[in-house]
């Protein structure tokens, strides 16, 4: 990549002071055609130990819960009961989070959010099911019911309500902490993923472990297998894809940065992860079973409705990833338009590929150059993909601050780059 910042201005605009200082003018987020000075806005007060006291506070908490979890739901399975439960568990979440990793590796979020967001899921989101799940169950239940009812009203309306409810926590907290956590449908998506697959890690856990009792108790292991066939190998996704459509509801809302949004699109998303719970809790009130062959009646259904939608959510993230390419591809052909990068620079930018090659030939002049290559790309994909989303809403002094943040740390890669790759003596 070119180690230069942006071309050097000539003529009567040279001589007019710029907002950045830098070598080119900044471009309004709304008008990005239009070239103008802008002053630096007045700086903010911050108070950053009370984001880290927040942070802290809220790992307390999921370390509480955690060890909460451990001696009440846990232990009770027994020690050699929840290593076998707990090695079964790793396979779909293994599975889920490679598909997480796919999706989200094209425009990365922060490692630490990512964290965060599986650990809601895993510990924060199934500890508030357990507080708030039996007194909804018995809210909703008639005053004496069968045991049928208590099962399908448990089944089909507690846990989609209150699962659902519980792990879209995860993705309010994130909005509360940051909008810039949470930008577009892909970002929702990612996040809500993570707090579904956290969410089913612990569910299986607890499900193999009495599964395995029930084995243990009837002296045959078809019973465990059943089990971590239909939840490990069929429906690694269940609970990612009833989530992620709340995700995508927020995500939507987000990039266009509207309070009318956030509400009708979190909302209708959270109602459709809910109704298709309950849809595939519910499924085994309602299947024919026959009695000699009971896994082949939902193995028609899984067929015929599951995976149908499971086959519609992978097209819709699909197209989400081409649509943030094509995003990325024009708001940074922007920039470029404006000096910032060139068109071979843009191609970089928007193709795997291509970063991983640059990132490769950095990597030949030391580990440093390695990593201002691949912050001068992070960066720029942020770039584009807040001005995007700027270009929906007001540009404010704090978008104006964020696009200057970024462009300062692009041309900082630069000049790091630069130094590290250029040889000192021209041949």
């Amino acid at each position: 990549m070119s180690t230069t910042g942006a071309p050097p201005r000539t003529g009567p605009a040279a001589a007019r002071p710029s907002g950045y200082g830098y070598d080119v003018e900044r471009v309004d987020p709304r008008a990005p055609e239009a070239l103008r000075s802008a002053e630096a806005p007045p700086p903010r007060r911050r108070r950053p130990w009370v984001r880290w006291a927040l942070m802290a506070v809220s790992a307390l908490l999921l370390v509480g819960s955690a060890v909460a979890l451990y001696v009440f739901v846990i232990l009770p399975l027994g020690v050699g009961t929840s290593l076998v439960a707990f090695t079964a568990a790793l396979v779909p979440v293994a599975i889920v989070l490679g598909a997480v990793w796919w999706i989200d590796r094209y425009t990365p979020q922060p490692r630490l959010s990512l964290l965060y967001a599986f650990a809601w899921g895993a510990i924060g989101s199934v500890a508030l099911t357990f507080l708030i799940g039996g007194p909804f169950t018995s809210w909703i239940s008639p005053s004496e019911p069968s045991e049928i009812t208590a099962t399908f009203l448990g089944a089909v309306v507690q846990a989609p309500v209150v699962e659902e409810l519980t792990k879209s926590a995860g993705l309010l907290g994130l909005l509360l902490w940051g909008r810039k956590y949470i930008a577009g449908p892909i970002d929702g998506v990612v996040y809500a993923a993570l707090i579904g697959g956290g969410f089913a890690f612990t569910e299986n856990i607890l499900y193999f472990g009495n599964s395995f009792h029930q084995a243990q108790a009837a002296g045959e292991v078809d019973v465990f297998w059943q089990t971590f066939f239909l939840r490990g190998i069929l429906s690694p996704f269940a609970h990612v894809s009833f989530t992620a459509l709340c995700g995508l509801g927020i995500g939507l809302a987000a990039e266009r940065r509207s309070p009318m949004l956030y509400a009708g699109l979190s909302l209708g998303g959270l109602s459709l992860g809910m109704m298709l719970h309950a849809l595939w809790n519910g499924s085994s009130f309602f299947l024919d079973v026959d009695p000699e062959n009971p896994l082949g009646g939902f193995l028609r259904y899984y067929a015929s409705v599951q995976v149908p939608i499971f086959v519609l959510l992978v097209g819709i993230v699909l197209f989400l990833r081409l649509r943030e390419k094509r995003i990325l591809r024009r708001q940074l052909a922007e920039y470029g338009r404006s000096g910032w990068f060139s068109p071979q620079e843009v191609e970089l930018l928007v193709s795997m590929r291509r970063r991983r090659r640059a990132e490769r030939w950095a990597g030949r002049h030391g580990a440093v150059a390695r990593m201002g290559m691949r912050d001068l790309i992070r960066s720029a994909i942020s770039l584009g993909m807040e001005r995007h989303s700027a270009l929906f809403g007001r540009p404010s002094a704090r978008i104006r601050e964020r696009e200057r943040e970024l462009l300062a740390r692009i041309t900082a890669d630069r000049r790091l780059i630069g130094s590290l790759t250029e040889p000192v003596v021209r041949r």
